[in-house]
């Protein structure tokens, strides 16, 4: 099945959303640490695979384990529905 290329951009809006309000709302890390570099990296990636995708090309099913493998290493527990998101990154775009 190939993937669905508004579902996938819709995806990835979701996650950026997702992760601009965990920016907006100071998360700290299990550490205590600022989450903000984290975030601002995810967003950055997330930005350049939007872009890439809205022009015509496709996700790298690696790439996307790789994020969703980082982000779950610094992320709290409570936090998990950021992993959701990025989870239906992969989802749609494996074809939905």
């Amino acid at each position: 099945m190939l993937p669905d290329r508004d579902g996938l951009l819709s995806a990835i809006d979701g996650a950026i959303t997702a992760a601009r309000r965990l920016q907006a709302a100071d998360l700290r890390m299990s550490s205590g640490a600022s989450a903000r570099p984290h975030l601002e990296r995810l967003l950055d990636d997330l930005r350049v695979k939007r872009g890439e995708i809205a022009a015509g090309g496709s996700l790298d099913r690696e790439w996307a384990g790789r994020v969703v493998r980082a982000v779950a290493e610094w992320i709290p527990d409570q936090e998990l529905p950021l992993i959701a998101r990025l989870g239906q990154i992969v989802r749609m775009g494996s074809g939905g």
